[in-house]
């Protein structure tokens, strides 16, 4: 091969890796990035696609196992309409895929064709295998109500540490809901329960 011939073989190499560097910017760029605290992604390549607060429900079945119901999807394609029997009846929906992937991700529904499933209208089913839950430690969420994040969780209040005998403040300690296995505090509290 003449180096002339490697040349302008080498200047065609190059133009098409720019041009499909160009073309993978451009769909970078038109990606939407979620903030929040959980966010639910594509499990084939991390590509947002929905806000946990955004679930309506989590009862819902899909082609291969659990799905959930979203108020709003972003940073997929949507395919054409078709008619499908579903376990709820007839529902006109299309194939939503994944705009980096292009993996099937769930369908969206365009119409109810039942008076009760009406709420379903333009709202997404994302099954639960094609979704990967990023949790962001930047954000402080409360658990839900009712349940604890850890047994032995500080409380909420002061207990005014203040020592006014000795007319000294001293520094607030820490006061734990339930004493902690080994320590005095524990052993104070075993003495003093009441005997069964």
């Amino acid at each position: 091969m003449s180096p002339r011939a490697a040349s302008g073989r080498k200047i065609l190499n190059d133009s098409v890796t720019k041009a499909r560097a160009r073309d993978a910017q451009r769909v970078n760029d038109s990606m939407v990035y979620l903030d929040g605290a959980q966010v639910y992604s594509c499990a084939q390549c991390r590509t947002h696609l929905t806000s946990h607060d955004d679930i309506i429900s989590k009862s819902f079945h899909g082609r291969h196992g659990r799905a959930y119901l979203f108020d709003q999807c972003v940073n997929v394609t949507i395919g054409p309409a078709e008619d499908r029997l579903l376990i709820t009846g007839l529902h006109s929906v299309c194939d939503i895929f994944c705009k980096r992937c292009k993996n099937l991700v769930g369908w969206t529904y365009q119409k109810a064709y039942e008076n009760s499933q009406k709420y379903k209208e333009g709202k997404f089913i994302i099954e639960k295998i094609n979704l990967h839950l990023e949790e962001s430690d930047y954000y402080d969420v409360a658990p839900p109500a009712g349940e604890k994040t850890d047994r032995w969780r500080k409380r909420s209040m002061s207990w005014g540490d203040n020592d006014s005998a000795s007319g000294r403040d001293r520094a607030p300690s820490i006061v734990y809901e339930y004493p902690l296995a080994g320590s005095a505090a524990a052993a104070a509290a075993a003495s003093s329960a009441p005997g069964c």
